[in-house]
């Protein structure tokens, strides 16, 4: 899409796939709840007030505890700037990192040819994808601001088009 003032602009949205880290973390939340509930209905917080307090507490704990463990990732590509966004809880946005074309070096699909002068060296890595097996991750090299960084990504065919036509000697598409 371009915009009014000649800028190409694509955006993503990709939710990061329940791990077994994040199914046992809400069976244990809800172990807690039910002993909380049952504590409650047999009275005894009649008995200890304080406890009462407390048991709120750990509720409203867990359900944040709970909301966090869903995160998604937006991509936004606008003339050459990319930028990694985390969704967390559908109600706190995060910008996590956003790196220029000016210091691309390749972007290519997982397992691309075009990525093996790069496995060897010091990069930092980012995971921005939904972790799911069955969809096809790119990776982006390029220098971000402290040194070179390697980003595992799933863009759109549209996202993949903008940045093809905005750099086309380094946006592989194979």
């Amino acid at each position: 899409m371009v915009s009014s003032s000649g800028d190409v602009f694509s955006e993503v949205l990709v939710k990061r796939k329940i791990t077994t880290g994040n199914i046992i973390v809400r069976v244990i939340c809800g172990i807690i709840t039910f002993i909380i509930v049952a504590l409650f209905v047999l009275g005894f917080f009649a008995a200890l007030p304080g406890l009462f307090i407390f048991a709120v507490i750990i509720v409203v704990i867990e359900y944040f505890i709970i909301r966090f463990q869903k995160v998604e990732y937006e991509y936004i590509f606008t003339s050459g700037d990319l930028d990694f966004d985390q969704l967390s809880g559908d109600f706190r946005r995060k910008r996590k990192l956003s790196v220029k074309f000016e210091s691309l070096e390749v972007i290519a699909p997982e397992g691309s040819h075009w990525l093996d002068q790069y496995q060897h060296g010091e990069m930092k890595v980012y995971d921005f994808s939904s972790r799911d097996k069955s969809k096809k991750r790119y990776i982006y090299i390029g220098a971000g601001t402290n040194g070179r960084v390697k980003i595992f990504f799933e863009p759109s065919e549209k996202m993949l088009k903008n940045m093809f036509n905005y750099s086309p000697s380094k946006v592989k598409l194979d």
